[in-house]
């Protein structure tokens, strides 16, 4: 594996943990706002990130379905995320999650879509499997 190859393994598993790290903080934010653990939407939080795991690790395959899939994912994350952050009545300390949120999606995006390093890491990906 060249060196730009190894630079996008290297990002493309930074940016992973850091989307996973979001999904948990989403799964605890909602759950602590409430007085008693809510089962049923825990159980989906669950699943949506099990779906997460699952499509990143295919990201980290190489399967260029997974790709897309996340970055239209990603796009509507963001969206929703811009949305929210500007119609939510709210402190601005609570909206920081938001910040954070399109800041990582909007680097996965770009990752995932215009970076050579990813590029060059998924050839060797496509290559090796």
């Amino acid at each position: 594996m060249n060196q730009l190859a190894e630079i996008g393994r290297r990002r493309t598993i930074l940016i992973a943990i850091s989307i996973l790290l979001i999904s948990i903080h989403t799964i605890y934010f909602y759950q602590s706002s409430r007085p008693e653990i809510e089962v049923k939407k825990l159980i989906q939080q669950i699943i949506r990130f099990s779906l997460t795991l699952g499509l990143l690790f295919l990201i980290y395959n190489g399967k260029k379905w997974a790709r897309i899939v996340a970055i239209i994912l990603f796009s509507l994350a963001i969206l929703l995320a811009l949305y929210t952050f500007f119609t939510i009545d709210a402190a601005f300390i609570n909206k920081t999650p938001f910040i954070v949120m399109i800041v990582i999606y909007s680097i996965a995006i770009y990752h995932f879509a215009f970076s050579k390093s990813f590029k060059e890491f998924i050839k060797v990906q496509n290559n090796v499997i």
